[in-house]
């Protein structure tokens, strides 16, 4: 009940709002995402809202949609609304507001009003505790950001399993990378449902962003694959129910994020899970369809792309080429599907997706109502889009389906035709033919059939393989619909008049041709046909339907099959009609079909062409009957007399001289007619053979009949292939074809563009290439050829065709080159014109890119240009008044509308002409430079006048300059007049502008300039040089790097040349230039500043002003790190004396800045102006660059080359140079001792400049200085001599014998001198050689030892020398070792000596002490058996004094001491301890720590016979520490030592005594064992209680150690001790004070003895009844619950271990006995106390039950009879505790006999 009702309560605590609980609150109200807990608990909600407001109100700026807002969860209402205090649907309203707003607010998070505004809701709203998933969701794309983890740190401790994957990261504080996420989607349901329910929610309401989407779509698509991945079987039925499953759950989503159309990154997130589901799973055909169709139904042109690539890894997953209708539709409903799909290709395979594209095109022939399937399909084949093996299936779907298309009905026209070009154009192209044979050969295609059915002929088709013996089955012939005669029917009440050739549109025309080719292949249809009496075959010979059908078939866009039946009708009607007419109205259509690409249709009509021929000779004139169908060919109403006809004998020579001997080219070479008709009309021959050639009136008169035919006939097709013929003719007879096709130009003009393609589309006429044929017209043998074509344009109407008018520009630009120059101009000056007008039309856009096209002659260009500065003089009085001008502030007066309309147009106009120029190749034209530097005259004027910067007229006329002016560099001498040149206008371009591109080309024309013209340059070239400093040197790309480099290279040499030739000091005269380099430095990007620096020092000269440059950026920028590194750059190219040279020029700078009046120092530091800095700092600034430039430029290696070569007078230049700079560096720093910071400059100059030095060379220096009488130098000296020793000094054998023969300078310093600070820097020098060169030779050594170790050292007062020679003393005692011997005296009294000042009270020095036992130390590794007992004794007793002060650093004493131990003879360091034991006791508890640790080191480091040889002293020694207790008890309040010193001492002591009885064996130890044993209980007298119970302790604390250390091997030594341990047991007690400590002690030493017996030494009763009462009656010591406590936590183990050891069951029943007495509290009806009267004590029994149960298991419960009445008993038990306790112990006894005890106890 009462557990229950708990349980209630919990629950309800948990779910608890806490409204009363005012702190509960401020804590819930305190959690923040942007204030520190502590902060946001201190603020009130006025405060919060305030902050918070404020974000939002930003919010609302950003984005409007946040607005709604303001009335709900941002009013001031809301700081009052409590959620705790809200109803369910009030809450659940609240919910949706807030959900919205976090939706809304998600891809703002990153900004801080966002954090600001969702901080409202965190600390208003709690949203991270009642909109958890949502809110996380919200932060979730960030999860890498520091915001997302100040969100973990809020969110409740117990997270749904949705978002378990956060709780690690949640609990370290730390980011969740993203991996972890994509595993929790991949494997957690819940999560990767509330991913795609959130981010579906968030899009439909708008208000998806990037962060989310992409974060959606990269975890979705890796966790969908993953899922795929692991749902993968050996099993395939399984695999596909597991794919199933994975499918089902993400095609919900997919069709939701699909529909979302204007969600691109949505949609495009749902094609990559597409495209992760097709790579990972088989999907069925119906689900990739599907897929396919919501992908194709889905895009936007923003997604296009994306979901042709999906499509493209969809298809190619279909085990077949077919697209869904919907998605082939969708694909050719595209703006231009080729390019896309290209674009596709490239991303990914696409091969199925072009293949079902193809299949598409073909599919329903019959039913297609117009061409545009099959025009996409033909641009397919034409396009690269398919590879190879594509191609070739591609092929074989179009064979396939035009061979089956008779099967579906009758095909239109249209699409036989379009389907018969396909055809034909896989045969003809070259590309495509092998493919295509291939494709053929392999397939087992019915060649005839698609003959038949595209009535054409496949020329490159393989022949059909020879069958041999192979018997045919007749094969069931398909009953194929005769749709002939259903159309023949249709016809015979249908009748024509006319030509058939005279208009587009004849309705029976149509229908006629369909009957016609549905009747190819049968003669009898076709002589049914040919009856027709809309044909009128009877009077053929008069009128004009019969022919001109026929005509018109042969000569129009239709299958080869049919034109080729059709020119069969003609040829069969010729030969067999009996003729008297002339028939050359047929001509000019055999002329343009012997044109023809099919080889069939060129045979045939070369056939018509010899009948035709052989009728003109037969007659041998005119034909009596008149030319045929003269007045009607082209119909009545066309005024056919405009038709000129050629006399029937002028016709006849034609074909004989020129036509009939070609015939059989004619059908071998398509383009064999053209060649003819282009001799013949220009009246020579084609070949060599015996045709003469035609008089000029018979060139004339067939010249102007065929373009008479071109021009009137009314069918496009025919029109097209006679211009064809007739273009390749430029003149003929007299008249040109521009002349003759004009008005065909003119009618093609008057056609809209509509109509155009219309008349085009119905004969599928290519309309650009009729509008290319009709331009060509115009020839340029026409003096007016571009005047006559700009006339069609011009002026320009909305009529006109675009095309039409871009092919009347595109022939332009190819007859220009042809045209003479004087038309070239005046065309050039119209055209100009025209590109002025102020429109759009493609007119002006055309004449404008035809003068950009075209090259334009050099005065037509002069003529431009000299347009605009009186265009700018013009356009003055447009400009503000110039005392308006001179009187307003800024120059600027507001211009009129009007005005500024002007301004755009001159503007235009300026830009025009000088883009003109410069696409011109201006250099070719160097007459050009007068007129470019007036316009820069004029741009310059007019940009002031309209403070415009007009960078790129500027950088246009700046251009062609450079052009022209490069080109005269190239050549070595000027092309144009210099006079013209004004370097003045090019200077202010760089000074005036901010555009890079004019400053970097105005740079580069001064370069140019100053090589061709220097005279007219240099005098304005310093400006350019202060412009560059701030602006062009700043540029990082390379162009700019460039121009610098080239002004550098060419301006400057003329510049030093021009100071030269003024005999001008250079260095001075160039000051400007550098310092705008120098000052420029910071500017110049970092990669870039040594090569720039470089190159300007190379063309100055290095000699003379490399000093210059580096003092002008030590002044300028100190000691800033990257300008010493451009320094350290620019000095290691110059050779050693160059560089010694340029730092003696520098300093002699340096020199001349300090002086009262200086010199070149003013030019070029400023010292002395008014802006200078003060010479001191200056001074200071140089010379710490230089010590750098010393330490590390590449000097010293520079003059050990140059020494090492004997020849040649470089080493002399360099010594004489280096001792010049030696005496300037000294100098300065004489003469500014009063300042201070100059001599330490000065010091560092000198340091870094002997560093240059070798070490030989260096010490001959320093000896020399050192004679000098200045202490102050000479210190200096010597601390240099120490940092250069310090770091890595030279080791070869000169150097290190100098070194050593220089101690004696050195000696003599230290005894000599008495200046303090120099004997230490020479002791500190002694050190340092000692140390580095000692070992080579001792001798040398040992007087400066024994000098360091005298009075005159470490004998002085003054403790810097004292330590500074015992450290010294340290190194030599290292280096020397014995050889040290004779210095040894000294060393040991004066150290230890000074190691007993430093430790006088009140005088301590921590210095020396460490000092001296460095000393220590080295003496004890080095010489060990040179230290006596008497010093041993003062060092530990020195020791003690040591450990005592507490300001003292215990390392190196301690490390002194260890080393004694280690090195020092062992019984020398044991006696020496024995010795001293007392003094160690009395300095305290670390001085004995710190004795006993040096003992124990001892024993450790020396070996087992040392131990042996030295035991009585070490047992002496341990004998006393034991003791330590007692004594300190005795001593009572005067101890001291805490008994917490006591027992860590005494852990010391155990551990020192276990390695000594390590090295001991046990005949050794066991009589040190007993004697310790009578130390302990018979050492002290009865009497003496305390002492007795303090040695017992210490001894029992000892065993504990011992028992539990060497284990199984010392259990024999417990035959000593138990009789003492059973007087212990029987008197200690753990809740005595006094005795607690060795009762525990006892407890431990027990438990260990039994735990580690191995020798059944505790299974012999004599040894096990001894313990066991005694032992198990300590549980009567628990008698309330703190004894109860020891009792349970040291007894009981030592118990049970006792049980474990005892190992047999009569043992047990023993132990169970005695423990069973203390489970009741009688003996029964006696009623005698059997031990368990107190419940601690019957609990403390039955846990001992209970441990020994675990313990024992099933041996133990043998013994169960005896106890279940004990168990009955105690589960009756008064004591609560016991009553728990027992059924614990049934418990567990049922666990281990597996069966309940109830039976048992009933």
């Amino acid at each position: 009940m009462a557990s229950s009702l708990a349980a209630q309560l919990s629950q309800i605590a948990a779910n608890s709002t806490n409204q009363l609980n005012l702190k509960a609150q401020r804590i819930s109200h305190s959690q923040s995402l942007i204030f520190d807990r502590k902060v946001a608990g201190s603020q009130d909600f006025d405060t919060i809202y305030d902050i918070c407001n404020e974000g939002f109100q930003e919010l609302c700026e950003l984005d409007p949609r946040f607005a709604q807002f303001e009335r709900t969860i941002f009013s001031e209402q809301s700081k009052v609304q409590e959620r705790t205090e809200m109803n369910a649907a009030q809450n659940k309203e609240l919910d949706a507001v807030l959900e919205t707003f976090l939706a809304l607010v998600g891809g703002k998070l990153l900004l801080s009003p966002a954090v600001k505004a969702v901080e409202w809701l965190v600390r208003r709203f709690r949203i991270h505790e009642y909109n958890t998933e949502f809110t996380i969701l919200t932060f979730l794309p960030y999860h890498t950001t520091p915001l997302f983890l100040n969100l973990l740190s809020i969110l409740p401790e117990d997270l749904t399993p949705t978002f378990k994957i956060l709780n690690p990261y949640k609990k370290s504080s730390v980011n969740p990378p993203r991996h972890p996420l994509v595993h929790s989607a991949t494997t957690n349901k819940p999560f990767f449902a509330a991913l795609n329910r959130y981010t579906i929610q968030v899009s439909k309401e708008q208000a998806g962003h990037h962060a989310l989407l992409t974060f959606w779509a990269g975890i979705v698509t890796e966790s969908v694959a993953g899922m795929l991945d692991s749902a993968r079987s050996g099993r395939r039925n399984i695999e596909k129910e597991n794919h199933d499953d994975i499918i089902m759950r993400v095609l919900p989503v997919l069709n939701d994020g699909l529909a979302m159309k204007d969600v691109a990154e949505l949609v495009i997130g749902c094609y990559m899970v597409c495209v992760a589901i097709a790579q990972k799973a088989s999907l069925h055909d119906k689900v990739l369809d599907s897929l396919m169709e919501a992908v194709a139904e889905s895009w936007t042109e923003e997604t296009v792309n994306s979901g042709l690539v999906c499509l493209a890894v969809l298809a190619q997953k279909k085990p077949d080429t077919t697209l869904p209708k919907r998605v082939f539709k969708a694909i050719l409903r595209l703006e231009n599907p080729l390019q896309q799909l290209s674009e596709t290709s490239k991303q990914h395979r696409a091969s199925q997706l072009l293949l079902g594209l193809v299949a598409g095109c073909v599919q329903d022939l019959s039913k297609q109502k117009d061409t545009a399937r099959l025009d996409f399909l033909s641009l397919m084949f034409e396009s690269e889009l398919l590879g190879e093996a594509e191609l070739g299936s591609g092929m074989a779907i179009v064979l396939r389906a035009s061979s089956n298309s008779h099967k579906d009905g009758a095909m239109s026209l249209d699409a036989q035709t379009h389907l018969a070009d396909l055809v034909q154009h896989f045969s003809r192209s070259e590309s495509l033919r092998p493919i295509f044979q291939k494709t053929v050969a392999e397939s087992s295609f019915d060649i005839v059939a698609i003959e038949q059915n595209l009535q054409t002929v496949i020329e490159s088709a393989p022949a059909p393989k020879a069958l041999e013996d192979i018997e045919m089955e007749d094969a069931e012939k398909e009953e194929e619909q005769d749709n002939f005669a259903p159309a023949l029917k249709s016809l015979t009440g249908s009748s024509f008049k006319g030509s058939y050739l005279s208009t587009q549109s004849i309705p029976v025309y149509d229908n006629l041709v369909r009957a016609f080719a549905l009747g190819i292949g049968a003669q009898e249809k076709l002589d049914a046909f040919a009856n027709l009496p809309a044909l009128d075959k009877g009077n053929a010979a008069k009128s004009p339907q019969y022919l001109s059908f026929f005509v018109r078939v042969f000569s129009g866009s239709y299958p080869i099959g049919t034109r080729v039946a059709a020119l069969n009708m003609v040829s069969s009607f010729l030969t067999t009609a009996s003729i008297d007419m002339d028939l050359q109205a047929l001509l000019p259509f055999v002329l343009v079909t012997l044109a023809d690409p099919s080889e069939r249709v060129r045979r045939e009509a070369a056939g018509i062409l010899t009948i035709i021929g052989s009728l003109h000779k037969n007659k041998k004139g005119d034909a009596p009957g008149g030319v045929w169908a003269r007045d009607t060919i082209y119909g009545q109403d066309k005024q056919p007399k405009n038709i000129q006809w050629t006399p029937g004998r002028d016709l006849q020579k034609v074909f004989e001289r020129a036509l009939l001997p070609g015939l059989e080219e004619y059908v071998i070479d398509p383009d064999h007619i053209g060649r003819v008709l282009e001799a013949t009309l220009r009246g020579s021959s084609v070949s060599d053979s015996e045709s003469s050639e035609l008089k000029k009136a018979v060139r004339l008169s067939f010249f102007t009949c065929l373009c008479s035919h071109a021009v009137h006939v009314p069918l496009y097709a025919p029109k097209l292939g006679l211009l064809k013929l007739l273009n390749r003719v430029e003149k003929a007879g007299g008249t040109t074809r521009t002349k003759e096709l004009g008005s065909l130009l003119k009618s093609w003009r008057e056609m809209d563009g509509q109509q155009a393609k219309d008349v085009c589309e119905k004969e599928r006429v290519p309309v650009s290439e009729m509008e290319s044929q009709i331009v060509l017209t115009v020839t340029p043998k026409e003096r007016d050829a571009i005047t006559v074509l700009l006339s069609n344009v011009s002026p320009y109407s909305g009529s006109l065709s675009p095309s039409f008018v871009g092919a009347i520009f595109g022939r332009m630009k190819d007859v220009w080159a042809k045209v003479p120059e004087d038309r070239q101009a005046l065309a050039a000056e119209n055209l100009f014109e025209i590109s002025l007008e102020q429109s759009d039309s493609p007119l002006v856009d055309g004449c404008k890119d035809v003068l950009r096209s075209v090259e334009l002659p050099g005065a037509v260009l002069s003529q431009f240009l000299q347009k605009i500065p009186s265009t700018v003089t013009d356009m003055e009085g447009l400009g503000p008044a110039p005392k308006r001008r001179r009187t307003s502030q800024s120059n600027m007066v507001a211009m009129t509308v009007k005005d500024e309309a002007a301004l755009s147009e001159l503007m235009e106009k300026m830009t025009f002409i000088l883009e003109l120029v410069d696409s011109s190749s201006p250099e070719t034209h160097p007459e050009l430079a007068d007129g470019l530097f007036q316009t820069l005259a004029a741009l310059h004027h007019f940009k002031s006048q309209v403070q415009s910067g007009m960078s790129y007229l500027l950088s246009l006329a700046l251009g062609s300059l450079l052009a022209i002016v490069n080109r005269s560099k190239t050549i070595g001498k000027p092309q144009f007049d210099t006079s013209v040149i004004r370097a003045d206008l090019v200077v202010d371009c760089v000074r005036t502008t901010d555009s890079p591109q004019v400053q970097n080309a105005a740079l580069l024309l001064v370069a140019g300039l100053s090589v061709i013209a220097p005279e007219l340059v240099l005098h304005s070239v310093m400006p350019i040089f202060t412009f560059m400093g701030s602006s062009v040197l700043k540029k990082d790309d390379d162009y700019s790097v460039s121009v610098i480099d080239q002004t550098i290279d060419q301006v400057v040499p003329a510049l030093i040349q021009s100071l030269r030739n003024q005999k001008r000091d250079v260095v001075s005269g160039t000051s400007e230039l550098l310092l705008s380099f120098t000052a420029a430095f910071e500017h110049i990007p970092s990669h870039r500043r040594l090569r720039l620096f470089h190159a300007l020092i190379t063309k100055l000269g290095t000699q003379d002003f490399l000093f210059a440059v580096l003092s002008m950026l030590a002044n300028r920028y100190s000691m800033d790190k990257d300008v010493l590194i451009l320094m350290t750059g620019l000095v290691s190219d110059a050779n050693a004396p160059v560089e010694l040279a340029t730092y003696s020029k520098y300093l002699g700078l340096v020199s001349d800045s300090l002086k009262a009046k200086p010199g070149i120092s003013q030019v070029l530091l400023g010292i002395g102006s008014d802006d200078g800095r003060e010479p001191q700092k200056v001074a200071v600034d140089l010379l710490r660059a230089l010590a750098y430039l010393f330490r590390h430029s590449s000097l010293k290696s520079k003059m050990a080359k140059a020494f090492a070569i004997v020849e040649g007078d470089e080493p002399q230049q360099i010594r004489a140079l280096f001792s010049q700079i030696l005496e300037q560096t000294l100098a300065i720093g004489d003469n500014m001792q009063d300042m201070k910071s100059v001599g330490q400059a000065s010091g560092e100059v000198l340091s870094a400049l002997f560093g240059t030095l070798s070490l030989v060379d260096f010490l001959d220096t320093i000896e020399v200085l050192l004679q000098r009488p200045n202490d102050e130098l000479r210190r200096k000296v010597l601390r240099l001599l120490e940092g250069r020793l310090r770091q890595n000094p030279e080791r070869d054998s000169p150097s290190q014998t100098r070194m050593l023969d220089f101690l004696s300078v050195l000696v003599k310093i230290v005894e000599s001198s008495p200046d303090i600070l120099l004997k230490h820097a020479a002791v500190a020098c002694i050190d340092r050689i000692a140390d580095k060169y000692g070992k080579k030779d001792p001798s040398k050594v040992i007087p400066a030892a024994r000098v360091v170790a005298s009075e005159v050292c470490i004998g002085q007062e003054d403790d810097r020398i004292r330590i500074m020679g015992v450290l010294c003393l340290a190194s030599m005692a290292e280096v020397l070792g014995q050889a040290m011997i004779p210095a040894l005296p000294d060393t040991l009294s004066r150290s230890l000596a000074l190691l007993g000042l430093s430790l006088e009270d009140g005088k301590e020095n921590t210095r020396l002490h460490d000092a001296v036992y460095s000393l220590f130390s080295a003496l004890f590794v080095h010489l060990p058996y040179m230290i006596s007992a008497s010093h041993l004794d003062k060092v530990l007793v020195l020791s003690y004094k040591s450990a005592m002060n507490d300001e003292f650093e215990e390392e190196s004493r301690q490390e002194a001491l260890r080393l004694m131990a280690k090195k020092v003879d062992a019984s020398a360091t044991f006696g020496a301890v024995d010795r001293n034991w007392q003094h160690a006791v009395q300095a305290g508890p670390e001085a004995t720590k710190e004795t006993l640790e040096v003992v124990s080191m001892a024993i450790e480091k020396h070996p087992k016979s040392s131990t042996a040889k030295n035991l009585p002293v070490i047992t002496n020694i341990l004998f006393k520490a034991f003791d330590l207790r007692r004594e300190q008890l005795a001593l009572g309040s005067d101890a001291t030592f805490d008994l917490s010193d006591v027992d860590e001492i005494e852990e010391t002591i155990n551990e020192v005594t276990i390695k000594m009885i390590y090295k001991l064996n046990d005949s050794t130890f066991r009589p040190i064992f007993t004697k310790l044993l009578e130390w302990a209980t018979t050492g002290v007298s009865k009497k003496d209680t305390q002492g007795s119970l303090a040695r017992h302790t210490t001894f029992y604390k000892f065993l504990q150690v011992f028992f539990g250390t060497l284990q199984s091997i010392v259990t024999g030594y417990a035959s000593y001790i138990i009789e003492n341990v059973v007087s212990v047991l029987s008197k200690a007690s753990p809740s005595n004070p006094n005795t607690k400590s060795l009762w525990l002690a006892t407890m431990r030493l027990l438990k260990n003895a039994f735990e580690h017996d191995q020798d059944e030494f505790w299974q012999s009763p004599s040894h096990l009844t001894k313990i066991a009462t005694p032992l198990i009656s300590q549980l009567a010591h628990a008698t309330h619950p703190t004894t109860a406590t020891l009792v349970i936590n040291e007894a009981i183990p030592a118990i049970t271990e006792l049980a474990v050891a005892a190992d047999s069951t009569d043992n047990h029943k023993e132990l169970n006995t005695v423990l069973m007495r203390y489970l009741r509290p009688s003996a029964g009806p006696t009623g005698k106390a059997a031990g368990g009267e107190n419940p601690h004590t019957r609990l403390a029994a039955l846990k001992t039950e209970q441990s020994l149960t675990e313990q024992l298991g099933e041996e133990w419960l043998a013994l169960l009879p005896e106890m279940l009445p004990y168990i009955s008993e105690l589960m009756e038990d008064e004591d609560e505790n016991v009553e728990k306790e027992v059924r614990k112990w049934v418990k567990q006894i049922e666990d281990v006999l597996g069966e309940k005890l109830d039976d048992m106890l009933t």
